[in-house]
């Protein structure tokens, strides 16, 4: 009798990446793609969370960006903190950069999702193997949480973040995370194969984010979105923050990667 495959391990895995690496000079992606790890490293630090990337689990380098793994455990915790860390530490690195050359840009996108994942063999060119892997990096390409640092002001709002179903119910809606959910809104999206419901955070949004949704008006939003869903329709909302809906919609078919 052939013996059942056993299911990988659950875990966790955030990847990020660099808005408009492809449009710098050489010399400018190479300052950028040695600077994503260190960037990362702080982040990590300032959040209490030094040891989750000393530990991290097949850390691997993407070009434009970085991706780490860890332990599920951790997830409540880097939900909660390490976002808001991150963006800060943007936001000084970017001045740093500013001051050397006024073309270089430090802002990001991130994804974290959790699922089954197992550590390629030394046969695969992959660092790590799984359907949660491959969905971790189409919503990092998928449209709504482009459109966050499109809409925003560069000098204010340096990452969006986009959250997995799966992060969304097992950490926000379950209560483990500090972050309120409704700090996160749900945007729709289908990037090749995938199809589903992720959750926008931005830790400081600025420009066309704060003209498009005030208030109550977000909370109406919210409820209608609810209301449809359990009635088995959709109505989208996507990206907000303290308060403020952020109105980008449906996205649908391919998502192309153009320039980061």
């Amino acid at each position: 009798m052939t013996a059942e495959p056993e299911l990988p391990p659950y875990r966790a895995l955030l990847v990020v990446d660099t808005k408009g690496f492809g449009s710098n000079s050489d010399a400018g992606q190479g300052v950028l793609a040695a600077l994503v790890p260190d960037v990362l490293a702080q982040a990590f630090e300032r959040a209490g969370l030094g040891e989750v990337w000393q530990n991290a689990l097949f850390p691997h380098g993407t070009g434009d960006g970085y991706g780490v793994g860890f332990e599920p455990r951790f997830l409540p915790a880097v939900v909660s903190k390490l976002f808001d860390a991150l963006e800060n530490v943007l936001a000084e690195r970017d001045a740093r950069l500013r001051a050397t050359s006024r073309y270089l840009r430090m802002r990001m996108r991130a994804s974290l999702n959790v699922g089954p994942i197992r550590e390629a063999d030394g046969e695969s060119s992959a660092v790590a193997i799984g359907a949660a892997v491959i969905t971790t990096h189409r919503l990092l390409d998928s449209a709504p949480v482009r459109d966050v640092l499109t809409q925003s002001d560069p000098d204010q709002t340096f990452l969006s973040v986009v959250l997995s179903q799966r992060i969304f119910e097992d950490v926000l809606s379950s209560g483990f995370a500090t972050l309120p959910k409704s700090r996160v809104v749900p945007a729709d999206v289908e990037v090749k194969e995938y199809r589903g419901t992720v959750y926008l955070y931005v830790p400081n949004p600025s420009g066309e984010l704060l003209r498009t949704g005030i208030g109550t008006e977000y909370e109406k939003k919210l409820a209608a979105t609810e209301e449809a869903r359990s009635e088995g329709t959709t109505n989208v909302i996507s990206g907000m923050h303290g308060g403020t809906a952020i109105q980008i919609g449906r996205v649908h078919g391919d998502v192309h990667h153009s320039g980061s």
